[in-house]
């Protein structure tokens, strides 16, 4: 019933959030174009500028397919990553029950999960398919815990479909389970079953990241390698090389205040039981080193889907700990009062839920301004190309052709940072631009795009949003500002 509770509140609230112009290009547009264009046969996402699988290897996209022949869409995503969500409680209750023997505490471990703060961020924060992939390892956890192999495998096969990355939590995870099982009786057959499966996940990785990622990005590792970990190397191997050449570096970072504060954040609401037995950790480990010393802020914040990886290990060790402490007898009495004070003052304090007066208002809510918006977006012709400003991308993003303004006119956040595979803006038709979200430094190109004898005409336009429709060509106004910005860039242009 909890489970479902969450399911259906967030689902709401998700649905709710992409109507009220919520949602935005970054990432609901790219994921919402990218499974359209995989259930039409196509795969370069032009709000990206990346091939799907040159983005990610998000295998898990293909189930997705039948749903988009049948029209699925943004808020679709939202109650599946809602319901997905809401799965992970029943392995955290049967993982809670059997570790501590008490069906009740499955229970209060169930909505200690539910109501952790960076699970319920995970269900606003756009749609990610990592965000399946914390239902899967609690559930490989607990059908290992009950030698049930093949559905271990299953799972396992599963988490290791969201992304490629999930790869290092499965490499991970079959090193601790063997850890795990040392003085177990039937060790050796377990052993065996967690060693195959780090080396089926190192294998997956390695396949992931160095051949089919290069393959569908013109040879190029993955972008998020340059983006976030530029500092330390260029390859996942020189990355990895130059943390280890500079510890000193890599220690000073760990310790910076708003890593510290991830910390806390990620802690508070499980209570810090996970200190009594942090074996389990080491799965989030590679993710959590990646979130601490990557270039992007985003990725140490709890608002964001960089958690996905992160939250099985952190519940898992969490119940481990709490066995420990449970066999003081005055733990029975204190433990669980201190569980769900902590679940809820935190869920008050930093959660999107409705306890969080403050922060439950990052949900998108109806606003005088959405009227204009729709009528700006029903002028728009289905399969024409569009650029549009990133609220309004993810209404538009079923096409061939939709382009985050001020792409393609300015190269933006496109690609991997260079301008390859970049059209020319004489293939877009529509521009459809909330006002507020043109951009300071493109307003000129804007009043260029309308100047008399320009190459669009304005369709409609009031204090809200703006709609423009191609009427001819200009080589000054559609190509000139491309090939400056990717002259800076230093990059070559696509034909």
């Amino acid at each position: 019933m909890c489970a479902l509770s969450f399911a259906v509140l967030f689902g709401t609230l998700g649905v709710r959030n992409q109507q009220h112009f919520g949602t935005w290009s970054y990432d609901m547009g790219i994921y919402d174009q990218g499974l359209w264009l995989l259930s039409r046969g196509h795969a370069f996402m032009t709000v990206r500028g990346l091939n799907f699988w040159g983005h990610h290897v998000n295998l898990v996209g293909l189930l997705f397919v039948p749903f988009y022949w049948l029209g699925a869409g943004p808020s679709f995503l939202y109650v599946v990553q809602a319901c997905a969500l809401a799965l992970g409680a029943v392995p955290v209750y049967l993982i809670a029950r059997d570790r501590l023997e008490q069906p009740w505490m499955g229970l209060l471990f169930a909505v200690v999960y539910l109501m952790y703060a960076p699970v319920q961020w995970i269900s606003w924060a756009m749609f990610h398919p990592e965000s399946l992939v914390i239902a899967p390892i609690l559930f490989a956890w607990w059908f290992a815990a009950r030698r049930r192999w093949g559905w271990f495998a299953a799972m396992v096969l599963f988490a290791l479909s969201t992304r490629e990355d999930a790869a290092l939590a499965v490499i991970m995870l079959g090193l601790v389970l063997a850890v795990s099982a040392w003085r177990e009786a039937d060790r050796r057959v377990v052993l065996r079953v967690c060693g195959a499966t780090s080396a089926l996940g190192l294998v997956w990785y390695l396949v992931a990241t160095g051949i089919v990622i290069p393959h569908f990005n013109d040879g190029k590792v993955p972008f998020y390698v340059t983006s976030f970990y530029g500092d330390f190397g260029h390859s996942m191997s020189q990355v990895m090389w130059g943390m280890m050449r500079h510890p000193g570096r890599v220690a000073s970072d760990v310790v910076e205040h708003d890593r510290l504060r991830f910390y806390w954040q990620l802690s508070w609401p499980v209570g810090w039981t996970y200190l009594a037995h942090p074996l389990a950790l080491l799965i989030a480990a590679p993710q959590m080193l990646a979130s601490v010393l990557g270039g992007t802020p985003y990725a140490r914040m709890i608002k964001y889907q960089y958690t996905s990886m992160m939250i099985a290990p952190i519940l898992i060790a969490s119940i481990q700990g709490a066995a420990v402490l449970w066999r003081f007898r005055v733990a029975r009495f204190v433990l669980p009062v201190w569980l769900l004070g902590c679940s809820f003052v935190t869920n008050a304090m930093w959660a999107p839920s409705p306890l969080n007066s403050v922060d439950s208002r990052a949900w998108a809510r109806a606003d005088p301004r959405d009227d204009s918006l729709r009528h700006a977006l029903a002028l728009i012709p289905g399969g024409a190309s569009v650029s549009a400003s990133y609220e309004l991308l993810p209404h538009l993003s079923h096409r061939l052709h939709i382009y985050d303004w001020p792409n393609p006119f300015v190269p933006s956040v496109w690609g991997n940072d260079d301008c390859a595979h970049l059209p020319n803006p004489t293939i877009v038709e529509y521009v459809v631009l909330d006002q507020r979200n043109v951009g300071e430094g493109n307003q000129t190109l804007l009043a260029d795009m309308t100047t008399v004898g320009g190459p669009f005409a304005t369709v409609y336009s009031d204090d809200v949003v703006i709609v423009l429709h191609r009427v001819g060509t200009s080589v000054e106004v559609d190509r000139a500002p491309q090939l400056r910005a990717c002259a800076d860039l230093g990059a070559n242009l696509s034909p």
